[in-house]
């Protein structure tokens, strides 16, 4: 709105202030067009300025994998493909990152969201995990920082869990991979 209001006052001044235009190169601006631009500029910065922050879409809750209480693990021998169950979780952390749309534009705000988790695979020890699936489709768990515990009976608290809880309250989940 600022933009279009000083845009037509920029020009009604340029005229009055400018009567016969300027001479650039051969090329004579009238006052009116010198008015209208510096006035389109400055309602420009003045609507960047005064309008709120375009904001991205945000996430209100995250679902994540079945966690029942009291479901059993599977006790796996060889190679199958099992669920897992969130035995642990973090609080859920929203970033809220500010910025500015180029040189003037409007400001636009950008969320990024994390969470830690730990999950259950089965009872007992394991050598390794070989794929991952979510929402049906195998991913790659190079994008994803993450720990293997074995699930063998000397296995330490995760020390993020540690960090986190407290390490009096931190369970080591021995025997569960």
């Amino acid at each position: 709105m600022g933009e279009i209001v000083l845009s037509q006052v920029g020009s009604v001044v340029g005229a009055q202030l400018l009567p016969n235009g300027l001479s650039v190169l051969g090329q004579t601006v009238s006052g009116a067009a010198i008015g209208q631009s510096l006035g389109t500029l400055a309602g420009r910065a003045l609507d960047a300025s005064m309008l709120a922050p375009v904001a991205g879409p945000r996430i209100q809750s995250l679902q994540v994998m079945e966690s029942r209480e009291g479901a059993g693990l599977p006790l796996v021998y060889g190679r199958m493909r099992v669920g897992g169950q969130v035995i642990w979780a973090s609080r859920f952390k929203e970033r809220r990152r500010e910025q500015r749309s180029g040189k003037g534009g409007p400001k636009y705000v950008d969320f990024t969201y994390s969470v830690s988790v730990a999950i259950a695979l089965c009872q007992g020890p394991i050598t390794r995990i070989d794929r991952v699936w979510a929402n049906a489709e195998q991913i790659s768990l190079a994008d994803y920082t993450w720990r293997l515990y074995t699930g063998d009976e000397t296995q330490l608290p995760d020390p993020l869990i540690e960090a986190i809880e407290g390490t009096d309250a931190a369970p080591a989940y021995r025997g569960t991979a």
